[in-house]
């Protein structure tokens, strides 16, 4: 029995565990810099509508979606480095300003995660503009070799509501 125990214990402590992987090729903290560096240039030039530096860090399989715009504008996804930058182009054309205050951000191995708010002006119809402050926003991006796979955005669109209500209204 005791050589039994002893065999059992000698596989476990020889297993490795699930949780632990051998050393990856690439460590964990020089994964997330690189996720860092590029994931700042990418979400500058989105925000900067920069739309020629944004196709520099995006992947051709790269996409972009945004799940809280649907009540508000229908659905929001797009996949593949062309359909993306098409979209962008002509969907984000009308608007004249954005501003991201960011509160916090973090890079996690291929993850970034951007959050603070968002000031946007939106141009209507008849020189109209729907001036949008406060919006709070988040942005997640998944990098794989160091280019944009996925891009989600998550937004609270009360505050473009309201102001595109007020525009609207001539308010």
């Amino acid at each position: 029995m005791q050589r039994t125990l002893a065999f059992v214990l000698a596989l476990v402590a020889a297993a490795p565990l699930p949780f632990v992987q051998a050393q990856p090729a690439q460590s964990f903290a020089a994964t997330s810099a690189a996720t860092q560096r590029n994931a700042e240039a990418y979400f500058a030039a989105y925000i900067a509508r920069d739309w020629d530096k944004l196709a520099l860090h995006l992947a051709e399989e790269g996409g972009f979606s945004d799940p809280t715009a649907t009540p508000v504008f229908g659905k929001v996804e797009v996949a593949g480095k062309v359909a993306t930058l098409k979209y962008f182009r002509e969907n984000y054309a009308a608007i004249k300003a954005m501003r991201f205050n960011r509160t916090r951000a973090f890079f996690s191995g291929n993850h970034a995660v951007f959050e603070g708010t968002l000031d946007w002006t939106l141009g209507l119809q008849g020189g109209k503009e729907a001036v949008t402050v406060g919006m709070p926003f988040v942005t997640i991006l998944r990098l794989e070799a160091g280019l944009v796979l996925e891009h989600r955005d998550f937004a609270d669109y009360q505050p473009f509501i309201v102001a595109h209500r007020k525009a609207a209204s001539g308010g």
